[in-house]
């Protein structure tokens, strides 16, 4: 039997003044071992962006998913349910959540400088039935 999780999307830009060994080091620990990618981009004033991706698929995105969804302080309190249902788009969910915090170790949403974070489903009911599941487990 499948998950419900097809596939789990980390995006990171790191620039110039940051350790990008940092956030390597935190995607291992954040996510596991995935695919990794970074792609060397250049700012309007010619200073280096590097652009992460990092990619799970299928029962490690779905474990790490959980996890994820686990870890996010505000979902303890309810009211992440509301506020990740808003980010549900068909089958995949969108969460942001604060660069500065995830580097100190913990999941806050909503940051200026953000860690964009995608949880494809195999269907929009999927997707549903995963957050209400996930919600309940916390309550």
């Amino acid at each position: 039997m499948r998950g419900k999780v097809r596939k789990l999307t980390v995006n990171i830009n790191v620039h110039a003044t940051e350790n990008e060994e940092v956030f390597k080091n935190r995607i291992n620990q954040e996510f596991g071992e995935g695919d990794l990618k970074v792609e060397t981009l250049y700012g309007h004033y010619g200073d280096e962006i590097k652009r992460m991706t990092f990619t799970l698929s299928k029962l490690e995105a779905e474990k790490a998913s959980k996890k994820l969804l686990s870890k996010l302080r505000a979902f303890e309190s309810g009211y992440i349910l509301n506020e990740i249902l808003k980010g549900l788009d068909r089958n995949s969910l969108y969460i942001r959540v604060d660069k500065q915090k995830f580097v100190q170790g913990s999941l806050e949403l909503n940051g200026d400088k953000e860690v964009k974070i995608i949880i494809n489903f195999y269907s929009e009911k999927d997707a549903k039935d995963f957050l209400t599941e996930k919600s309940s487990e916390t309550f």
